[in-house]
């Protein structure tokens, strides 16, 4: 009860956090980058124009096919959620200047955004929409196609082609064909995003281009396989690592 709880609490035998848990409060759900993982609102019926605000991006629903008509073979169990743009927010404001942010994305633009990103629905114009902040889109592009020529990342992101792991190892073994898999967090830059913008407006140094070998220590929610490669979306700030390609 809330007077146990509180009773511990005086007590010294219980700090805050577990004496919320003690009376039954939900434990926030994290996603696997350790950020809390939004709760899904009921969807609002809208009558009229939504205009998003910040950095949040309207998008009208679309369910991905498994496979695109480019070729983009979409894992089933990381499958993005996609859409059109619809409108776009002024941007995130910046902390020191207050000048917002230009957003990478604009109305057209076919995206693929994170499984965790679109928690607020909205239904206008009789089409379901979803509002979602420009860091959960993970890749743009124009058409009715997304193929590794027509995709285009958003700021801060970029797109590593996985390194592949050796078959056999100095010893002469030969690895299983789970072991030989293609590295989850490592391989080389082949699309770069826009940089960073600072306080002043100015495009930041970014840190990888493409053609850098690089580690990470997770990509987002989407892998891309064409062919015999596999790709992944990487926020740049997620790299620890970089080395030139032999």
């Amino acid at each position: 009860s809330s007077d146990l709880s509180s009773l511990l609490v005086t007590a010294g035998l219980v700090d805050t956090t577990v004496s919320r848990l003690f009376v039954g409060t939900p434990v926030p759900k994290l996603d696997r980058r350790g950020l809390r993982v939004p709760l899904r609102a009921a969807s609002l019926k809208v009558d009229g124009t939504v205009q998003p605000l910040a950095s949040y991006v309207l998008v009208k629903s679309a369910e991905p096919e498994q496979v695109t008509k480019g070729g983009i073979l979409l894992p089933k169990s990381e499958k993005p959620k996609a859409g059109e743009v619809v409108a776009v927010g002024p941007g995130e404001a910046n902390p020191t200047s207050g000048a917002a942010v230009p957003p990478s994305v604009q109305a057209g633009d076919k995206v693929m955004y994170s499984r965790y990103g679109g928690s607020e629905t909205i239904k206008c114009s009789g089409d379901e929409h979803v509002l979602v902040r420009e860091d959960d889109i993970l890749v743009k592009y124009k058409g009715d196609e997304a193929s590794l020529e027509t995709i285009t990342m958003t700021r801060n992101k970029i797109l590593v082609k996985l390194l592949a792991k050796e078959e056999e190892t100095s010893f002469g073994l030969l690895l299983s064909k789970d072991a030989a898999k293609q590295s989850t967090t490592a391989g080389q830059v082949v699309a770069v995003g826009p940089r960073k913008i600072s306080a002043s407006g100015e495009e930041l140094p970014r840190d990888v281009e493409v053609g850098d070998m690089v580690r990470f220590r997770y990509g987002d929610e989407v892998s891309l396989n064409i062919g015999d490669d596999k790709f992944s979306v990487v926020s740049v700030s997620n790299c620890i690592a970089k080395w030139e390609a032999a």
